[in-house]
């Protein structure tokens, strides 16, 4: 069996006040004393926006001048989408504080609504002037290109060239109404897209985080603020930092790529290593002779290692969890499915999918058995995720997947904090249906509730990788007409925030190759005779490793944080990493 075949990559603006911690300070709430003291105290970090997250230095930056706050858990939701409402809010407080309300009232805006006097003022002022039958439609969500548009002619800005917007991939649907303005606003430097800068994405909802970074920008523009510096950009070494010579079946890196757990291909056990050193730090050998190690996980710190083995002939499959450092065994568990829950059929069944994961805190493992009855019309008779607590032994949940097929290699998926799980799927389990995303997110009692399918793809496409951003969007590497691409989804919207194009020069090849990197930026690709390629998403430059060719790589793992990359061939792991700027 190949490499290739075995392989698993283990892969409101605030609400009103009543319901969560305001956005918009004071302006939203109908208590100003509150929201001026919460606006005072109001942190200028969240949890869910890192230091590294593209937008965190306009959204601390907003934060710092009391424009922007989160919500009383800490975050800031940098993902949600923005209402037009909301959105005038925020105009309020960054520009309008002594604008006068006296504004023409619009018809669907009550007297006692939340927001009047923002939308009053920013009618006053001219950033935003509703729809011909005077109604506001405060509720709806602000798209990109209005909210754009507004900033430049609340703002007065001259009007712009056309051929501002010409570096723009998809300047020709802003629509003719908005170009004027919207080119002005790129003149002002206002337009911040990511991962993609070379697309404007006008049509698509605005984002928390992206009207922060426009308001940030046209502050700057002001004068008001100072202006955000580019960061210098991490360059991958060509040069391996480490090589170990094993045969991977499939493996597991942790986050920050340093712990490396393997299934050996050539004999029956599982290593962890060291990647910076390449030391090896355990050996797990198979009790018995017909034992097979089938999926292994390593945690996010690199502490435990989780393991599903099969036992021949028998093939009942079971879960163990051992740290790494001594080896202490914390939990071991039959997977063996119950009777009732599998689908009668009157034919011996076959070992589908086995894959584990680690929850990113570490106190949990999911597992997923499947079943295939051996007459092929019956198909799948039983496939479930099944949730472990590791302290306990408990199952927590069991998530059916009856119906919803595993596509390939692309297993499912957690984001960086946990709250969201991703899982490719075909629609009627068949390559040729429509392939979605199923997503699942987390409720307070620690349990994953159905949210959404994202509808990826369609006929002839393929996905070769997902990932999870550090602010919860879902990266896709997709396969469709000969070209590869990277395409990034707002799980919360259910839209598409970026599709690009993925360079094809020497690096693509002529089958589904690249998988790209968690936050967005690199991809890794092979071609025959040219070894590993290594592309930036955002520049278009790639970086190749000339010195070892080879044309037995075939896989590449990026760690979470996207920093460390292990390319797998069918002799060697060869670690890659980023050099600091």
């Amino acid at each position: 069996m190949s490499l290739t075949s075995r392989f698993g990559i283990s892969l409101t603006f605030g609400l009103l006040l009543s319901l969560s911690t305001p956005f918009i300070i004071p302006a939203i709430s109908h208590n100003s004393r509150f929201a001026t003291a919460q606006a005072q105290t109001q942190p200028t970090a969240f949890s869910d926006v890192p230091a590294d997250y593209w937008a965190h230095d306009y959204i601390a930056g907003l934060a710092k001048s009391n424009i922007i706050s989160g919500f009383g858990d800490g975050t800031f939701r940098p993902n949600e989408p923005v209402t037009r409402a909301q959105f005038a809010a925020i105009l309020r407080q960054a520009f309008l504080t002594s604008q006068p309300t006296t504004a023409q009232a619009f018809k669907d805006v009550s007297d006692d609504y939340w927001a009047k006097g923002a939308i009053a003022s920013a009618r006053s002022a001219g950033f935003l002037s509703g729809y011909p039958d005077n109604t506001f439609k405060p509720n709806d969500r602000i798209l990109r290109v209005q909210a754009l548009v507004s900033l430049a002619n609340g703002l007065k800005y001259p009007t712009g060239n056309p051929q501002s917007l010409s570096s723009y991939k998809d300047a020709d649907i802003v629509p003719t109404y908005a170009r004027p303005s919207t080119a002005a606003a790129a003149q002002a430097n206002l337009i911040v897209s990511y991962p993609a800068p070379d697309q404007i994405s006008p049509n698509r909802a605005a984002s928390r985080a992206e009207v922060a970074a426009f308001v940030y920008q046209a502050l700057a523009k002001a004068g008001r603020v100072a202006p955000i510096a580019l960061k210098p950009e991490r360059r991958w070494q060509i040069t391996p930092t480490t090589t170990i010579a094993v045969q991977a079946y499939r493996m597991s890196l942790s986050r920050n790529g340093q712990s490396l757990a393997v299934i050996v291909n050539s004999d029956p056990e599982i290593q962890v290593w060291n990647t910076q050193t390449g030391s090896l730090l355990r050996t797990l050998t198979a009790e018995a002779s017909d034992s097979v190690f089938n999926a292994v996980a390593i945690s996010q710190d690199g502490t435990k290692i989780a393991f599903i083995k099969t036992t021949l002939p028998t093939g009942v499959p079971q879960l163990t969890v051992q740290t790494v450092d001594d080896g202490k065994v914390l939990l071991t568990q039959s997977l063996t499915p119950p009777k009732s829950q599998i689908l009668k059929t009157y034919y011996p069944t076959d070992l589908g999918t086995l894959d584990v994961a680690f929850s990113p805190d570490g106190k949990r493992v999911m597992t997923q058995v499947s079943l295939r009855s051996q007459n092929y019309r019956d198909g799948t008779v039983y496939n479930r995720l099944n949730f472990h607590d590791i302290a306990t032994g408990e199952f927590t949940q069991s998530i059916n997947l009856i119906g919803i097929e595993n596509a390939g290699i692309v297993n499912s998926t957690f984001s960086p904090d946990g709250s969201l799980l991703a899982r490719v799927s075909y629609a009627d389990g068949t390559s040729s249906s429509q392939t979605a995303v199923d997503m699942w997110q987390r409720n307070k009692d620690n349990r994953f509730d159905y949210l959404t399918a994202l509808p990826v793809t369609k006929d002839g496409t393929s996905i070769n990788s997902v990932g999870f951003t550090d602010s919860n969007l879902l990266n896709l590497t997709t396969y469709r007409s000969y070209k590869d691409r990277l395409d990034t989804w707002n799980p919360q919207t259910g839209e598409q925030v970026q599709s690009t194009l993925l360079p094809d020069e020497d690096c693509i090849t002529a089958t589904p190759a690249a998988v790209a990197s968690p936050d967005g930026t690199s991809y890794f690709s092979t071609y025959p005779g040219l070894g590993i390629c290594l592309g930036n998403i955002q520049t278009g430059e790639f970086q190749r490793n000339l010195d070892e060719l080879s044309v037995g790589f075939e896989i590449g793992v990026f760690s979470g944080d996207g920093d460390v990359l292990a390319a797998v061939s069918d002799l060697e792991i060869r670690i890659f990493t980023k050099a600091a700027p």
